[in-house]
C-alpha cells in the first residue's frame, strides 16, 4: 500500500509500502489497527489526479481481513493449547496409583543427574545391547546387559558419553537387541510397566513417575487398576 506526502506544489508523492512500514515498525510487526491507518492515510493524502487505483484498493483491504483473520487464529490457537495442557494435567494427575504401561524410548537429560528407562524381554536373555542415541542418530553410549530374566528391566545413564565426557542436554533415544544362549534373538522393547507414583512437569508436559523411569503422558499405551 503506498502512502503518499504532499509537497508544496499539492501533488502527492509515494513514500513507502506496506513492507517497508512493516520493517520500521520493528520486531512487533503491523496489527489490523496499524493496516486500517495506512490505508486511510493512503486514501486522505492520494493524488486528486491520479487517484489510489481500485484494483489495488482492493488487494490492500483483502491484505487487511487475511491479518485478522491470521491474529483470529492464532488467539484460538492459543486458547486450544491452554486448554489441552490442562486437560492433561488432569488426566496425569487422576492417574497416580494406577498400573500403566507405555514406550520409554526416548528421555530428556538434564545438565546435570542421570536418566532412566526400561527394557521389557519377551523371555529370558543371555545377553543384550542398550544403545543410547542423540537426536542425530549418533550413538553416544552402549551399555551390555547379561543374564536378564523375561519381563521390564530398568537402567539408568548418568549422562557420559563413549569419550568420558558429560553429554549435551536434550532428548535422547534408546534401542535394545538382546539374544538368547543360542544365539537367537529375543524379542525386547523400550517399554515400561509398573504403578504410577507420581506426575512430573520438568519438560513442559506431564511424564509419569513409574518406578525410577519418567514416561510421557503420550506414550502410555495401557491403563489398567
Amino acid at each position: 500500500m503506498a502512502i503518499g506526502s504532499v509537497d508544496n506544489t499539492g501533488i502527492t508523492t509515494p513514500t513507502t509500502d506496506l513492507s517497508s512500514a512493516a520493517s520500521a515498525t520493528g520486531s512487533n510487526g503491523l496489527g489490523p489497527q496499524d493496516f486500517m491507518k495506512l490505508l486511510v492515510a493512503q486514501l486522505k493524502n492520494q493524488d486528486p489526479d491520479n487517484p489510489t487505483d481500485t484494483k489495488e484498493l482492493v488487494t490492500q483491504l483483502s491484505q487487511l481481513t487475511s491479518v485478522q483473520e491470521l491474529v483470529s487464529i492464532g488467539d484460538k490457537m492459543n486458547t486450544l493449547t491452554t486448554a489441552t495442557n490442562s486437560g492433561a494435567a488432569n488426566q496425569s494427575a487422576g492417574l497416580i496409583g494406577k498400573t500403566v504401561s507405555g514406550v520409554a524410548d526416548s528421555a530428556q537429560l538434564g545438565s546435570t543427574g542421570p536418566v532412566s528407562s526400561a527394557v521389557t524381554l519377551g523371555s529370558n536373555a543371555d545377553k543384550a545391547t542398550v544403545s543410547v542415541m542423540d537426536a542425530a542418530g549418533k550413538v553416544m553410549k552402549t551399555f551390555p546387559l547379561t543374564k536378564l530374566t523375561a519381563g521390564p528391566q530398568t537402567f539408568s545413564w548418568d549422562g557420559i558419553d563413549t569419550v568420558g565426557a558429560r553429554a549435551p542436554a536434550g532428548t535422547y533415544t534408546f534401542s535394545v537387541a538382546a539374544t538368547d544362549e543360542a544365539g537367537n534373538a529375543v524379542a525386547a522393547d523400550m517399554s515400561v510397566s509398573g504403578i504410577v507414583t507420581g506426575v512430573d512437569y520438568d519438560n513442559g508436559s506431564p511424564e509419569l513417575v513409574i518406578g525410577s523411569t519418567r514416561v510421557p503422558l503420550s506414550n502410555i499405551t495401557t491403563i489398567s487398576q
